[in-house]
């Protein structure tokens, strides 16, 4: 495979799913370890903030909805915090400190020991002064570079004003705290994250396998794939005429749905108690069980596994991956969903899996794999690069919509034909 054909396929990957990674880290209220985990080290030149517009502008509007939310917390820290200490009055205050009374008898002051407000010019509410200066700075250039390249920033220059608008009352001075003394008060680690990432997408987004930590914003591209799968069974279950729910039905559900009277609960990248693995040597196993990209669970059970690669040995690694987690959960079927194989020589079980690829080329990018006991595992090739974005995404809800439909559609309709069978033979 061709460098040309990887970048295309993470910078279309980008484009289809960077927008929806705040939104799955939202619904499990992460958003500033989301934003830490984008602070790496980018491994090549990173692409203009300009060519991204609409994820960069997701990520500062996130960052900066960071730093407001530490300034409200440190304006009412400065408010209610207090901090034990000595006050020398002419009346007790608070517990007699004698020791400290005595000495001060010549002045006529008593010691008292008591609870003080913080001061005001403490070195952390310095340092959040300065880090919203500067990132407002960084916000608004980054706004003017996004507003050149026709991108909306309407919304950036809204949070930027409330965010100064927030800060005014924090206290002006020189402090020798920086970011990295910061993690012991969560509100300035937070600020220091905002300022850093903000500072980053000036520079650009990049797109990598893996990436030490570092100043750069990169997002992984076998996390956003990941995501991107996700959001695939959000819109096909949508497109199947399921209503979303309350996910407190689904008891540990990451997404819920409903239709007439069948509902199907999503699980994203955790166990579920249906597990065969129960212990080991007498020991609870709970950590043990497998945690299938997605689980898709209601009439029927389906297992997702999602591999962001073209190497042969690791789409093998996947398809006995989906088999293992089929067995162990009991499902009807599992899903092995990639974007393609490289053609290469390999061992013979990597080349049963280009068996299987090559078949797929020749029937619409989907092959079926039917175990002995009635079970199926069904491969879906999902290309980011299999054409523009907007081309690819619409091949990919196609082929996910065609395999979904025989497990979360098919069943109820079947329900339901039955429930008229029975009305019209009760007549």
């Amino acid at each position: 495979m061709t460098v040309g054909v990887k970048e295309t396929r993470r910078r279309n990957l980008l484009l289809l799913a960077g927008d929806k990674y705040f939104r799955y880290y939202a619904k499990r209220g992460r958003i500033v370890k989301a934003l830490e985990k984008l602070l790496r080290e980018a491994p090549e030149d990173p692409y203009g903030a300009e060519a991204f517009g609409a994820v960069v502008a997701q990520v500062a509007l996130h960052a900066l909805e960071v730093l407001r939310r530490a300034v409200i917390k440190a304006r009412r820290d400065k408010l209610v915090y207090r901090e034990f200490g000595v006050v020398y009055d002419r009346d007790l205050v608070g517990a007699l400190d004698v020791a400290r009374s005595v000495a001060a008898r010549s002045s006529g002051l008593y010691a008292s020991l008591t609870y003080l407000p913080s001061s005001l010019n403490a070195p952390e509410y310095l340092l959040l002064r300065k880090l919203v200066k500067r990132s407002v700075k960084t916000a608004k250039k980054l706004a003017e570079l996004l507003e050149s390249s026709g991108q909306a920033t309407g919304e950036i220059n809204n949070k930027i004003r409330e965010v100064k608008r927030l800060s005014a009352p924090l206290p002006r001075g020189v402090t020798w705290l920086t970011c990295r003394d910061a993690g012991y008060v969560d509100w300035l680690r937070h600020a220091c994250v905002s300022h850093r990432v903000l500072r980053g997408l000036l520079r650009g987004v990049g797109v990598a396998r893996r990436a030490k930590e570092g100043l750069d914003v990169v997002f992984l591209d076998w996390r956003l794939y990941e995501i991107y799968i996700y959001s695939l069974l959000y819109e096909t279950m949508k497109e199947l005429d399921y209503a979303e729910c309350d996910t407190r039905l689904c008891r540990g559900g990451d997404l819920c749905f409903e239709r007439g009277t069948q509902r199907v609960c999503i699980l994203f990248n955790k166990p579920h108690e249906s597990s065969i693995v129960t212990s080991y040597d007498g020991e609870p196993a709970e950590r043990l069980r497998g945690r299938p990209d997605a689980m898709i669970h209601g009439g029927q059970k389906i297992v997702v596994e999602a591999k962001f690669s073209s190497e042969p040995q690791y789409i093998t690694l996947g398809r006995f991956k989906a088999m293992a987690y089929v067995y162990e959960y009991g499902a009807d079927a599992g899903l092995l969903v990639f974007p393609d194989i490289e053609d290469k020589k390999t061992d013979l079980e990597d080349e049963a899996t280009l068996e299987i690829y090559r078949y797929m080329q020749q029937h619409d990018g989907t092959a079926t794999v039917k175990l002995r006991d009635g079970r199926k595992i069904h491969l879906i090739r999902v290309d980011p690069a299999e054409g523009s974005p907007s081309e690819a995404d619409k091949k990919a809800k196609t082929r996910l919509t065609k395999i979904l439909t025989k497990y979360v559609a098919e069943k109820q309709d079947e329900k339901e034909e039955n429930c008229d069978v029975d009305r019209i033979l009760t007549q």
